[in-house]
């Protein structure tokens, strides 16, 4: 997994701020604004956290060598029974968007900049985790516990397609994860399984093109979601236990991870029934399963953290493995670490925990 002609030197990272957000529930989605921002330092970026029915969107920034955190924003949903699980950010042409998803089975589009509510995307089931595809910014997939994974053009609003059939998941969907592209969907769940999706059917290219015309064409009005039943690749045998996170490492390499804390780095290929592993490593813990604890990667694919249950993270060199992860604690954080997002430079990184607090770490070589 190394690199001749890439450098890195090791990242160390301290705690420089600690927020706990008014509710102190359990913080499940938390996520980094990859785009920096105008005018500012390479330094400064946004990053959204979601908890019961509220997303609030803060500001990291450093001046005159002195780091600060302020909240900009915030929303809450008018179902207070709402319980958001995960948050993600893209961009419509220039607008930054943060779109939120959860209990209820609706997404929630928000146009940071001119601070407002889009269009929402409606599932038929509560949606465990979104995701967007860094080189088309308004293809979404999403997942949900009714066995179903979604794509969207989330600008339009418009389901391009759902997966689900006899041979794939059986159970609730955890994880899911789109590639740069768009071309492919990686998604885990409660029944064990990692399957991999295409999205390059031809009906669901017809609904791409369709969701570029709008609301007034009559093919955009009567366009219906593209079924796939079979997915390209799936494999029950890499995890024993939920699978809840996958992410992509690059076109053909994926990350997952399930709550047995059993950790995988593997190659697919399309047509064949068993994964490549290229690096598996399992940890143990004290306590019993414990899933929808998700791991982060940096942008560029060096660094992968991810929480434990004692409110410690591990932070791994991946272009080191099968070296150990150095280990990061802090004397307040006691409480699992749900979830944790890197910025886009890898300096950085924002942590979430089950009693609604928001570390921010920084790298000490930045």
């Amino acid at each position: 997994m190394s690199s001749d002609d890439e450098t890195y030197e090791e990242e160390r990272f301290q705690c420089e701020h600690i927020i706990t957000e008014s509710h102190e529930k359990a913080t499940y989605g938390i996520s980094v604004c990859q785009q920096t921002i105008p005018g500012e330092n390479e330094e400064t970026f946004l990053f959204a956290t979601c908890a019961i029915n509220q997303i609030c969107i803060y500001k990291y920034d450093v001046v005159d060598k002195k780091s600060s955190v302020q909240l900009i924003q915030s929303y809450c949903d008018s179902d207070k029974k709402e319980y958001f699980y995960d948050c993600k950010w893209t961009m419509f042409e220039n607008n930054t968007i943060v779109a939120a998803g959860g209990l209820r089975g609706v997404v929630r589009i928000i146009d940071v900049v001119h601070k407002c509510h889009l269009k929402p995307l409606r599932h038929l089931g509560s949606v465990n985790q979104i995701a967007f595809a860094s080189g088309r910014s308004t293809l979404m997939a999403s997942c949900c516990s009714n066995y179903t994974v979604f794509l969207w053009d989330a600008e339009a609003a418009l389901c391009l397609a759902n997966f689900v059939g006899p041979d794939q998941h059986i159970q609730g969907v955890l994880a899911v994860d789109i590639n740069h592209e768009g071309t492919f969907i990686v998604s885990g769940g409660l029944d064990s399984t990692v399957c991999v999706w295409s999205t390059q059917e031809k009906g669901i290219i017809e609904n791409m093109a369709i969701a570029k015309l709008g609301p007034l064409f009559r093919e955009f009005r009567l366009s219906q979601p593209h079924h796939i039943f079979f997915p390209v690749f799936h494999s029950s045998t890499m995890h024993e236990h939920y699978v809840d996170s996958v992410k992509w490492f690059s076109d053909d390499i994926i990350v997952s991870k399930s709550a047995d804390h059993v950790y995988c780095i593997w190659k697919f290929n399309v047509g064949q029934k068993e994964p490549n592993i290229l690096f598996r490593w399992h940890r143990s813990e004290k306590s019993d399963i414990v899933f929808d604890v998700r791991f982060g990667l940096s942008v560029s694919r060096k660094v992968m953290g991810i929480g434990r249950l004692d409110g410690s993270i591990f932070i791994w060199n991946i272009t080191t493995l099968p070296i150990q992860p150095i280990v990061l604690t802090h004397r307040d954080s006691k409480s699992m670490v749900r979830n944790l997002a890197f910025t886009h430079n890898g300096h950085s990184f924002v942590a979430c925990n089950e009693n609604g607090q928001i570390f921010v770490w920084a790298s000490i070589l930045s």
